[in-house]
């Protein structure tokens, strides 16, 4: 082993620690009106997986009886605390489409985290996943926390994807995983709040640790959804979507 090894020079050495080490050091998360971090999300995975769903239950706490496919990028953001650390999620919901591919990709490289979803009752959206994964990988920054989610637990006598495959990709990219239902809302709120506590740990914590606090640009981009008349089942009180929000159901 030791004959196969190559030399290394100890001042070459140095220096690739140090860039490495650099390019490892968390960005600082951009701190928005009244002291809030701003935290971009964005929800990607195959059509239909109930990804708007996710967002509508985490930020309303109500399921949609209307499907609708969102067209391009949706938004929504919600106010939350994180481990005393006031953080405004801005969720981007973005369409599952092959066509929409190319407008999706270009909100890569701005955002923080990620929600990679695939159905349980679909395998060919959990087969996607390492395709999503490869785009997560090569656009967006290295320092991004991912949350691989499998969502519609609630049809469990039509899974074709078992708990141990989903929690098996999380664990060889080494991310998160959660099962979750947007209809019962089961994990839902646990999911996001796990990916947004990781982030405040990483891009808070760590950052001040490190070099003090600074701040990052905005996310911009245009966006739009088809909306129609939908019914919705309150199963709680929710705090309501900004003014001039977008909605689709999944």
């Amino acid at each position: 082993m030791a004959s196969s090894q190559t030399p290394i020079d100890p001042n070459s050495s140095t220096n690739n620690n140090s860039s490495s080490q650099q390019q490892q050091q968390p960005r600082p998360l951009q701190m928005g009106a009244k002291g809030a971090y701003i935290v971009r999300l964005l929800m990607v995975g195959d059509s239909s997986c109930g990804k708007t769903s996710l967002v509508l239950r985490f930020d309303q706490n109500v399921f949609s009886t209307k499907f609708v496919t969102t067209i391009g990028v949706d938004y929504r953001d919600k106010m939350v605390k994180i481990e005393g650390a006031p953080m405004r999620l801005q969720l981007w919901d973005t369409a599952g489409q092959e066509r929409f591919r190319s407008l999706t990709s270009n909100f890569f490289g701005r955002a923080d985290g990620f929600v990679l979803c695939y159905d349980i009752s679909n395998r060919p959206s959990f087969d996607h996943v390492i395709g999503w994964m490869r785009d997560i990988k090569t656009r967006a920054p290295p320092d991004c926390d991912i949350v691989l989610c499998g969502n519609k637990s609630d049809l469990d006598s039509d899974r074709v994807v078992q708990v141990e495959e989903g929690r098996g990709l999380a664990d060889e990219y080494g991310v998160q995983f959660f099962e979750t239902s947007a209809l019962t809302g089961f994990h839902v709120e646990e999911m996001f709040t796990s990916l947004a506590t990781t982030i405040k740990r990483r891009r808070i914590d760590e950052y001040e640790e490190s070099q003090g606090a600074g701040g990052g640009g905005g996310m911009a981009g245009g966006m739009a959804s088809v909306s129609g008349v939908s019914q919705t089942i309150s199963l709680g009180k929710g705090e309501g979507a900004p003014a001039g929000a977008t909605r689709s159901c999944c």
